[in-house]
């Protein structure tokens, strides 16, 4: 029973996964081979992933709950970034040294 779920939710994430990185929209981003191919890449994965999984080929034992919770995890990063792969690589958020928790107000 927990490998049919497993593997549903596996084959719901890989969809997801794929669904959203074929649906980006670039706009006004700029454009990178490298980051481009990984987002291909990725979607080839997801996408193989998902076609196993209809086959037949792909059932997850109950041990690969940590699998499935790290694909988790990235899909929600990469709908989190509207599907720009680029976006979850990109560690843009500022710094916090701490100086307004100080006693004296960072003087």
């Amino acid at each position: 029973m927990a490998s049919v779920i497993l593997t549903h939710a596996l084959l719901m994430l890989c969809g997801a996964i794929f669904v959203r990185l074929f649906t980006f929209r670039r706009g006004a981003l700029r454009f990178s081979r490298l980051k481009s191919c990984g987002a291909w890449l990725v979607m080839v994965c997801a996408g193989v992933a998902v076609i196993h999984i209809l086959r037949g080929d792909l059932v997850l034992e109950p041990a690969a709950w940590p699998l499935v919770v790290l694909v988790a995890v990235f899909a929600w990063a990469i709908w989190r970034a509207g599907g720009n792969l680029a976006g979850v690589l990109r560690a843009d958020e500022p710094v916090w040294s701490g100086v307004e928790r100080r006693r004296d107000g960072g003087r």
